[in-house]
């Protein structure tokens, strides 16, 4: 069975490059644009959702916590190219969380979504 990942990123060709990479690993990828495009159903669908630290709208833990609010449990890689002491503590306060370096190693991303996909 396909993992469903959701995209939610503010940069078109960020969002588009991940989406195609993830599509190439036999993946279910849907998009938005921002945290508020966000459909309900999409977010149901999911089994991980990738987002960024930095976006126009928000940052990614406080959407990180929105996301958790809506489905506890959600499994959500953040990726930053920011990433400092507060931003690593931020998220290990979360453990459905996890910190992801931007610019973004593949493999590591494709290990990390195997492992911690969740059924909708």
């Amino acid at each position: 069975t396909a993992i469903v990942v959701l995209i939610v990123e503010d940069d078109d060709s960020f969002r588009n490059g991940v989406a195609a990479n993830l599509r190439d690993d036999g993946h279910v990828v849907h998009q938005c644009a921002t945290p508020t495009d966000v459909a309900p159903d999409q977010l149901e669908a999911a089994h991980v959702v990738v987002t960024h630290y930095h976006m126009k709208e928000t940052n990614g833990i406080a959407f990180a916590d929105d996301l958790q609010r809506r489905r506890a449990g959600l499994a959500i890689v953040l990726v930053t190219a920011y990433w400092t002491v507060e931003v690593e503590a931020a998220a290990a306060g979360r453990p459905d969380v996890h910190l992801c370096r931007r610019p973004i190693d593949y493999d590591d991303l494709h290990e990390r979504i195997h492992a911690i996909a969740r059924p909708a």
